[in-house]
């Protein structure tokens, strides 16, 4: 027999590749394809989109960008809240009458802060106050009970005009909710009574996951 000569397992080889190369092929495409074609259903018929959440908080629709909102100190010098690293912030809005619920998250915020450990640097705590100047047993109460928190203020109605668009334009400013802001300045989320430290605390330990840190 010549040398040249095929053999019964020299086709079968052959055709084997060729096998082979067509399965590669089609798993190819299929790589390629099946992506395309599940964002394409997803788009369109919004099939396999969760309908629930996972935050604990109000979501604030649309979350609206409050780095141009005026804020200033109580020698009316104006304050550029987000000047320096990026943090997440906690906002209390009120006045120099905090009543119980008022009080009640000023120390849930505080407490959360603290549970947070060395990422607590990475929140800052701010009562917006809408009037012209806290009164005096009032600031020396905040910065006896709440060292880390800043004393600041705003107008009424530019907080009022920010979120005027919003889910959040009817919420009073009377220090009964908490806002949470995120590193780039905007208003995302609200808290309420029917909310608790642990549901804060759910939700600022998943957004520092997901956040960067500088």
């Amino acid at each position: 027999m010549s040398a040249e000569a095929s053999s019964p397992l020299d086709g079968a080889s052959r055709e084997n590749k060729s096998t082979l190369g067509r399965w590669s092929s089609w798993l190819l495409l299929a790589v390629i394809g099946l992506p395309m074609i599940s964002a394409y259903l997803v788009f369109n018929t919004g099939w396999g989109i969760p309908t629930g959440s996972v935050n604990k908080g109000d979501l604030l629709l649309p979350a609206t960008l409050m780095t141009n909102l005026s804020v200033h100190n109580g020698k009316g010098e104006g304050v550029d809240l987000f000047s320096g690293k990026p943090k997440w912030r906690w906002l209390i809005i009120g006045n120099n009458q905090c009543s119980d619920r008022c009080q009640n998250n000023l120390y849930l915020s505080r407490q959360v802060h603290i549970r947070l450990g060395e990422k607590a640097k990475r929140i800052e705590r701010v009562y917006l106050n809408t009037t012209s100047q806290f009164e005096p047993e009032f600031s020396s109460d905040l910065a006896k009970e709440h060292p880390r928190l800043r004393q600041l203020h705003i107008n009424s109605l530019d907080w009022h005009e920010l979120l005027s668009t919003s889910n959040a334009k009817d919420i009073a400013l009377n220090g009964e909710n908490l806002f949470m802001v995120d590193q780039e300045g905007f208003v995302m989320m609200s808290y309420n009574r029917a909310h608790s430290g642990a549901d804060i605390l759910a939700d600022i330990k998943r957004l520092l996951k997901y956040s960067y840190d500088e």
